[in-house]
Parts: structure tokens; sequence; C-alpha cells
């Protein structure tokens, strides 16, 4: 089941192992695109040791406009409570 943010929901993957990232076209263009899943993966890097073998991270519109700050911020409140 998701654990959702305002700006992103997770849940644990299917996978053994790994992050998927799912940003969606409706979000905006690959400009856009490209760049918030460059800032998750960043975040994932930074955060390694909280973070799950397997992880599915399903962005919403408001991410797009959300500073990375605050995307670290939530990012890190919802591996907590998807951890309980």
């Amino acid at each position: 089941s998701w654990v959702r943010g305002a700006n992103l929901w997770v849940r644990h993957g299917r996978e053994k192992q790994g992050v998927i990232i799912v940003v969606r076209r409706k979000l905006g263009n690959a400009v856009i695109r490209n760049r918030l899943k460059r800032q998750l993966r960043a975040l994932c890097r930074k955060n390694n040791k909280s973070i799950p073998n397997s992880l599915v991270i399903f962005c919403q519109p408001s991410a797009t406009q959300t500073a990375f700050s605050d995307l670290e911020q939530e990012l890190k409140a919802l591996l907590s409570k998807l951890a309980l």
C-alpha cells in the first residue's frame, strides 16, 4: 500500500532490489521530468541507509514545482512512515 505525501507517494517494490521512480508525461515536458528524476535519484543516493532494498516513488504534479530541500524532507518523512 502507498504512503502518501503532498508531492510523492512511496511503497515497497515487488522487485528484489532497486528504486523505481515513476514520472508521468502529464507532469511536464522531458526537461522537467528528467530534472525531477535526477533530483530524486540524488536524494536516494544521499539517504541510502534509510531506503529499503526495493522502493517505488510515484511523483505527483506538485513535485515539479517543489524545492529540492522540501522534496528531501518529504521523502525522509515518507520513508520513516513506510518503515513502521
